[in-house]
């Protein structure tokens, strides 16, 4: 039986898992498009582009969707481009 300490460390784990890969997607598709460029044209402030970047936040949907837009893509082409380099096991519920 997993203890909440243990949950609450493995939820951290998955969260900081999210976070990396949305920064490293992110980083690889932004190319060489500035955050300051970007945030202005999209309407996202420039220190969430470059926490996001950095792999320190994750971003909620509706920056998913700008980013996206940003980027040229679908939010569902973005998602799945963080979900290909997530672990082959990763889930974010416990069974």
């Amino acid at each position: 039986m997993m203890t909440i300490e243990n949950k609450s460390d493995k939820n951290l784990q998955n969260k900081i898992l999210i976070q990396k890969a949305a920064g490293k997607i992110y980083k690889k598709l932004k190319k060489n498009k500035s955050n300051y460029l970007l945030g202005a044209e999209y309407e996202i402030s420039t220190s969430l582009l470059s926490n996001i970047e950095r792999g320190l936040k994750d971003p909620q949907l509706t920056t998913i969707f700008k980013l996206s837009e940003a980027l040229g893509l679908k939010a569902h082409e973005f998602v799945k481009e963080i979900e290909e380099i997530l672990p082959d096991n990763f889930s974010l519920i416990d069974t």
